[in-house]
């Protein structure tokens, strides 16, 4: 086998620089999403408990825009005037954008 041909297919396989292993695919490591433990300290102190049977929330901002979360996990604290929205979220533009409620 040529020697250039050789070199050039050696080259495309290593995913690294010198010394690292040779493989056909870069594999990508998917990084799971942990919460932040100085946030949930903070909620443990704040006593919040969660409420279920929540399916949908909206936050409307001062500049018309609208953020929407759908299945959202949501905590709240009495007490302490507190509530959690957790989940993802989508900014809408409009409140046409937003879905009817079901009645």
């Amino acid at each position: 086998m040529n020697p250039e041909k050789l070199a050039k297919l050696q080259s495309q396989v290593r995913t690294g620089g010198k010394g690292t292993p040779r493989r056909k695919v870069k594999k990508t490591v998917k990084h799971t999403v942990k919460e932040d433990s100085k946030l949930q300290s903070t909620l443990k102190q704040l006593n919040v408990q969660p409420i279920s049977a929540i399916e949908e929330v909206n936050m409307f901002k001062e500049d018309g825009k609208i953020i929407n979360f759908v299945a959202p996990r949501v905590s709240a604290s009495v007490a302490g005037n507190t509530f959690v929205v957790t989940g993802k979220s989508n900014e809408k533009g409009k409140c046409s954008d937003i879905r009817a409620p079901m009645r």
